[in-house]
Formats: C-alpha cells, sequence, structure tokens
C-alpha cells in the first residue's frame, strides 16, 4: 500500500497501449474496439471527474511532431535516475550482471530492457507497458526510445494471449503476475518504485488490476499513467496517476470522466482541481497540442487528469498525446 500524505506541488486525481479493447467499457466481455494503426493523440481542458479545469499549458514544447497515424512520444533526458534515496531491492539484486545486448526477449511472451548503468547490484526503477490492441509487444518501447525512460528504467513489457493482441483481465492477469515475479526475483529492481503505463486495451488492463485488490497490492504500483482506459468499478487502492485521454475521444464516446472519478474516489479528492501547468504544450500533425491538465484538491495521493485535444490516431483523438512520455516520466520522478 502507497503512504497517504499530499506532494505539496499536487493538490491532486486522474498510463499507455492502444487498439481494440478486451472489453467493455463496464466491464463486460466484448468483441473489443477492433482498432488500427499506431499510437499517437493530444490535450485540452475538460470538465467532469470533479471541477471544471481553466485549461492546461499551451505553449509549444520540444516534445516533438507528428502525424495522423504515427507514434509519438518525444521526451528528452532526465535527471532523476535509478537509484531512489531509500530504494527498496528485489530478492533478485546481486544474482547477476546486465544481460548481454541489455536485452532479455522470449518470443510471444516478454522483452524486458535494462539501461547502460544497469549492474545487478543498484536498484533500478521499473516502467511496466501494456501494449495496445493490434499492436506489437515492444510497441511501448518504441515509444520511449530516446528518452529517460530508456536510459534510466528497466522496462518491460508483455504480450496478450488474444491473437488480436487484445488484454482480458481473466485470461492474462496470471501471466502478468508471473512477469512480475521473475523481474523481482532475478534483477535488480527498486521495489518502492514500480510505474505502469498503457494505451487503450493495455491502460483498460492497468485498470482493472486496480479493482483487484490481491494483484493491486502484489504489484504494488508507486503511480500509474494510463491512456484512454475505461471504468471497471471502484478501485481498491488509492494510487497516485496521471490518466490521459482526449477531451473527444471518439473510440471511447467521451472524455474519460467516469474513470477519472474512480481515481477521484480512491484518493479521496476534493471536486476542486487547479490547472496542472507542468505539462507544456507540444507540435502534433500540424497544431499545437493542448494538453488541458488539471490537479485536483485535497487527494492522498497525486491525481491529474490530462484531458488533451489531439485529433490524431485518424481523427478519433483516441491515441498517445506528443506531450505524454515526457509528462510521465516527470510524473514519476516527481514521486517521494
Amino acid at each position: 500500500m502507497h503512504k497517504l500524505g499530499v506532494r505539496s506541488s499536487l493538490p491532486a486525481v486522474a498510463l499507455m497501449v492502444l487498439a481494440c479493447s478486451s472489453e467493455s467499457e463496464t466491464g463486460s466481455s466484448s468483441t473489443g474496439d477492433d482498432e488500427t494503426g499506431q499510437v499517437t493523440g493530444g490535450g485540452a481542458s475538460s470538465t467532469g471527474g470533479g471541477a471544471p479545469s481553466t485549461g492546461g499549458a499551451d505553449a509549444a514544447a520540444s516534445g516533438g511532431g507528428g502525424t495522423t497515424g504515427e507514434s509519438i512520444g518525444g521526451g528528452g533526458m532526465g535527471t532523476g535516475g535509478a537509484e531512489s534515496p531509500a530504494s527498496n531491492p528485489s530478492p533478485g539484486c546481486g544474482k547477476s550482471g546486465r544481460p548481454e545486448s541489455g536485452t532479455v526477449t522470449v518470443d510471444d511472451d516478454h522483452i524486458y530492457t535494462f539501461p547502460d548503468g544497469y549492474d545487478g547490484d543498484t536498484p533500478f526503477p521499473l516502467l511496466m507497458g501494456f501494449h495496445a490492441c493490434g499492436n506489437p509487444i515492444d510497441q511501448l518501447i518504441n515509444l520511449t526510445r530516446g528518452s529517460a525512460f530508456e536510459a534510466e528504467y528497466v522496462r518491460a513489457v508483455g504480450r496478450s494471449s488474444d491473437p488480436g493482441g487484445c488484454w482480458s483481465y481473466s485470461d492474462d492477469i496470471a501471466n502478468v503476475l508471473r512477469i512480475y515475479d521473475d523481474l523481482m526475483d532475478n534483477y535488480c529492481i527498486d521495489m518502492d518504485r514500480v510505474f505502469a503505463t498503457g494505451h487503450s486495451s493495455g491502460a483498460q488492463m492497468i485498470v482493472q488490476i486496480l479493482t483487484h485488490e490481491p494483484d493491486a497490492e502484489h504489484m504494488n504500483f508507486r503511480a500509474v499513467a494510463p491512456v484512454a482506459a475505461s471504468d471497471y468499478g471502484a478501485l481498491q487502492v488509492p494510487v497516485p496517476v496521471m490518466y490521459i485521454q482526449g477531451k473527444n475521444d471518439t473510440v471511447r464516446g467521451g472524455d474519460g470522466a467516469s474513470t477519472v472519478a474512480r481515481f477521484s474516489t480512491a484518493n479521496m479528492c476534493q471536486t476542486s482541481s487547479t490547472p496542472y501547468s507542468e505539462v507544456m504544450g507540444c507540435q502534433s500533425s500540424g497544431r499545437t497540442v493542448n494538453p488541458g491538465c488539471i490537479s485536483y484538491s485535497g487527494c492522498s495521493e497525486p491525481t491529474i487528469w490530462c484531458s488533451h485535444d489531439d485529433p490524431a490516431y485518424s481523427n478519433t483523438s483516441h491515441g498517445v498525446p506528443c506531450f505524454a512520455v515526457q509528462a510521465m516520466y516527470d510524473f514519476f520522478t516527481d514521486m517521494p
């Protein structure tokens, strides 16, 4: 369980993978969203799940442009890094050094990447990524390539069991837990700095983990950043969150207010919010994207909602916006 206590810079409710949903918006079984393409997206202010936002930062940033149908993520090198001030070493620390070429791959199951500085003795933070339906297993690795995540985090991505790549909680949770346990038992991870991101179907998987208390407590995410998830009911644990969804997401049929409300309730937030200007705008598809981020007040854990205005991903606003990778990195790095 996470410590309760509001980060001073975040009055705080509100990670990344795309395409089809393995289950319906209410959590019942369905055939999925049947999306195709690569991840993109954008940001603008929104209402719902609390007080209306007055808008986020709209200044252009260096997050990198993109065109409709392309994966973009930006994210420059940061100053956060491997070992936190008081790390919690996993049982795998000291067992071995950096894997050859810094990568461990098991076809159609998982990929782990290790920064140049990983030595097997110093605990590193872990980023777990959940690909979107119809996307390759390495989608999150590609999105974070060249970012501070690549240089400072162990990155781990798994593959859903569905041939079409959509995640199903009942079918896939055992494999997700197995991958997590493998990382802890055989590699040097800071167990207090495990983060998760995913988009669409992958984001839904993260939300569903949080609705199952034993699994949520076992994985003990320090923070999450789902992109375009769904409401699967009450979350069982408080968790710092940066929730990202297009304010006119036509795949989800809205801006994600009901999903955000689940986080704000779990984090005991007030209904009031303030603009969260730490996330800068960026260029995508020839336009300046407004992240539209707000921070909820009075929360037990930082709670951010970015309701953006990037129309990319075939003009559905369902993609991962150009500001997302850098924003996630900054948010995770700020965790005490």
